[in-house]
């Protein structure tokens, strides 16, 4: 047999042996394929509304996969505030969604299916933020003023309260009800006299005006509770998955506490953030997973007020541990320093 039929010979086998190994990798990958596309057809699909930094937890599970190891396939959609991302569960958008605390005292009055599941940040964040060319200076100079405020937030709260404090009643100003986007824009445009407003938007206005500004704290000493909240119809149907949902919020604050720079980069990009905003941002902030006794006196607190401004025609303040879902949390919190929660009473 010469040279030239052995290397045929050769190259006959290499190209068997070659198209062996093509056939058995793609087996394999049709296999993990099928594995694959059972496991994501196992997965329970929860729609979610958030909130961008009020609930950073969303974020890191839904981008290091603690909601899929958890069992779930999470759809997250991005609100501009509370008020829209309740809308969204009101209206069957989404079945959990990120509000600060007054956005659902004010909801709860006429919706009663409200649930709360768990507080996952407090925070210092909202602005008065006034034009000096206005005439302002100080807080008494906002008397007789048009002043921008997005209406069912917890901006419209602090706005009362920061009034209040000085010496200033909510019928001594004229209140335009706006989403943060157009009340931003008119500010700019002078057509407001001033706004309350939230970051990253304080943030940004303070870069772009910042001359031309005067900015108080909202909020005085009081924290804004970031809640997320469901309905008793999804809770009483699904208790496994928000159970999982919770858990995987666990293990997203457990990423934090180990990981907090790679967690300040994560957010930074998932928002499209710079990094002077987060370094800004970040101490304003407490990321945790809590339910306590505090949530319940803070938002008797705000009942009252809102029954006191006729934000509302209710008369009585709901007893809130009502509206609380203990269950869930209370399973994943051996994971957690929890506050010991006092006797639910049923509804």
């Amino acid at each position: 047999m010469n040279g030239k039929n052995i290397s045929l010979i050769l190259i006959g086998i290499f190209l068997f042996l070659l198209a062996i190994t093509i056939y058995n990798w793609g087996i394999g990958l049709s296999k993990k394929s099928n594995i694959s596309n059972k496991i994501s057809s196992d997965l329970k699909t929860i729609l979610v509304a958030n909130i961008g930094e009020y609930s950073i937890f969303n974020i890191i599970a839904k981008e290091k996969d603690f909601f899929e190891k958890n069992g779930l396939d999470v759809q997250m959609k991005e609100y501009d505030s509370g008020a829209t991302s309740m809308a969204a569960l009101l209206s069957g958008k989404a079945d959990v969604a990120v509000a600060a605390d007054f956005v659902g005292v004010i909801n709860m009055f006429n919706n009663p299916n409200l649930r709360v599941l768990a507080e996952v940040s407090n925070h210092d964040v909202f602005r008065v933020i006034a034009r000096k060319d206005k005439g302002i200076s100080s807080p008494s100079d906002l008397k007789g003023k048009t002043i921008g405020v997005t209406q069912k937030t917890a901006a419209e709260f602090y706005l009362g309260r920061f009034l209040t404090f000085n010496n200033t009643a909510l019928a001594d100003v004229k209140i335009v009800n706006l989403s943060p986007k157009s009340m931003i824009d008119m500010l700019n445009q002078g057509t407001l006299d001033a706004i309350v407003t939230f970051e990253p938007h304080a943030y940004k206005l303070e870069q772009s005006m910042g001359d031309n500004l005067v900015v108080w704290s909202a909020q005085g000493d009081q924290r804004a509770l970031g809640l997320v909240y469901s309905t008793s119809e999804f809770v009483n149907n699904n208790p496994d998955v928000v159970e999982k949902y919770l858990r995987s919020l666990v293990d997203a604050k457990q990423y934090l506490d180990i990981h907090p720079d790679e967690t300040r980069s994560l957010i930074a990009q998932y928002l499209r953030y710079s990094d002077d905003y987060i370094t800004h941002i970040w101490p304003k902030f407490n990321f945790e997973i809590s339910l306590g006794q505090e949530l319940v006196l803070t938002m008797e607190s705000q009942a009252r007020w809102a029954i006191n401004n006729k934000l509302t025609t209710q008369e009585k303040v709901p007893n809130y541990l009502n509206f609380i879902y203990f269950p869930a949390l209370d399973a994943v919190s051996s994971s957690l320093d929890m506050i010991h929660h006092p006797n639910q009473e049923p509804l």
